[in-house]
């Protein structure tokens, strides 16, 4: 149990000095106003679809596993609560418009693999891999069209761009594509070749550091009030660490789906706020602030997070 806890700790600390990188960089001057446009086309445009591509033909496998569409099911039916939830709460605390889509996003969405990754394979071993992935499959595709979308409306929502075409355009997006091509061609059996996976994967891993060092960078451009724990954080926080990870027990527990699978996703249901949230809230001139401190926050309190689920999680006979 300490030596899995430590894990987890390990994997939060390594997220957190990689951000801290990138705070240390904008001080510097390496990263500035003027490239840290290049950091999102990079980590948007290139990272991320090759990072689907890897995963989908690389590392998705679910042959033999028992009842493998609750692997997609379970996922599923957990974000739309928390989509749910978001959605009413921003209703109910009316923040400005241009924080409502990156607060919904933040409630419903979670940072499957450059937290989740590490955490689960740190906590339960490589077997963790196909849940992780299985997870990630459906966590970046809501987010790349339903949060994707959200935050565009926020950071457009000053200027009065309207339209269906101009909201159509916003949920079409380079990840996206990669998903809509990649998932049909493995369902039909399609194999890529091992160059193709490989160079995929090496592209797909500039997604991680980049993405954190424009976090950092997001802190050291706004200071560090944009952690300040207000009532908008305060329930991002509370939606992430308390209500989302309770939701996949619940359905975990409707669906008779227990043991390591179903520890990854309660683990996977409550990791901090996506990093790729405070990329795309900057691309839309959304509050970027915010969502940054959003996953500061979020990221920080794995520490206290994590150990308390695993004890809940032996407590409850789940693992």
């Amino acid at each position: 149990m300490l030596e899995q806890v430590f894990s987890s700790l390990i994997a939060v600390i390594i997220v957190l000095a990689m951000s801290v990188i990138g705070y240390i960089l904008g001080r510097l001057g390496y990263i500035n106003k003027g490239n840290k446009k290049l950091l999102i086309k990079l980590i948007i445009g290139v990272g991320m679809p090759s990072l689907v591509v890897n995963t989908v033909f690389g590392k998705l496998d679910f042959s033999g596993l028992d009842r493998p569409w609750l692997l997609f099911l379970l996922p599923l039916l957990s974000m739309m609560v928390t989509l749910a939830i978001g959605l009413l709460l921003c209703r109910l605390l009316a923040p400005d418009a241009k924080r409502r889509g990156g607060f919904i996003a933040m409630c419903a969405f979670s940072n499957s693999v450059f937290i989740g990754l590490p955490m689960n394979t740190g906590l339960f071993g490589d077997e963790a891999v196909p849940y992780v992935m299985a997870f990630y499959v459906v966590n970046t595709t809501l987010f790349w069209t339903i949060g994707n979308f959200v935050i565009s409306k926020s950071g457009e929502s000053e200027k009065g761009e309207k339209g269906i075409l101009k909201s159509l355009k916003k949920l079409i997006s380079p990840p996206l594509i990669a998903l809509a091509v990649s998932i049909p061609l493995a369902v039909l059996g399609v194999k890529m070749p091992k160059a193709v996976i490989t160079l995929s994967g090496y592209m797909g891993n500039i997604v991680t550091p980049l993405a954190l060092f424009y976090i950092g960078y997001a802190l050291y451009e706004y200071g560090f009030k944009s952690m300040k724990l207000g009532k908008h954080m305060t329930c991002v926080t509370l939606v992430r660490f308390i209500i989302a990870p309770l939701t996949m027990i619940a359905l975990c527990r409707l669906f008779r789906f227990d043991g390591m699978p179903a520890a990854v996703f309660i683990i996977e249901a409550a990791m901090p706020v996506m990093t790729q949230a405070v990329v795309v809230a900057g691309s839309h001139d959304a509050d970027e602030a915010f969502v940054a401190g959003g996953m500061c926050v979020t990221t920080l309190g794995c520490f206290i997070e994590v150990p308390l689920l695993m004890l809940l999680m032996q407590l409850m006979g789940m693992i």
